[in-house]
């Protein structure tokens, strides 16, 4: 899937820090590296790299 065919709305959280509320209260903080139409996340973590499935994810809140 190209870069041009993500949702806008998702597009606002490349680049940026972020929390990531996910199923069974775990929660993860990084920077949004790669985002998809099915909200998959690649995020950059103190730990290295970290893949998200879209459907574990209850929330994404932008760390300012």
């Amino acid at each position: 899937m190209s870069e041009e065919n993500v949702n806008k709305l998702f597009k606002q959280f490349k680049n940026k820090n972020v929390t990531v509320d996910l199923r069974g209260d775990y929660q993860s903080e990084g920077k949004v590296l790669a985002i998809d139409n099915y909200l998959n996340l690649v995020l950059e973590t103190d730990n290295g790299l970290e893949t998200i499935k879209g459907g574990n994810i209850i929330f994404i809140s932008i760390n300012e």
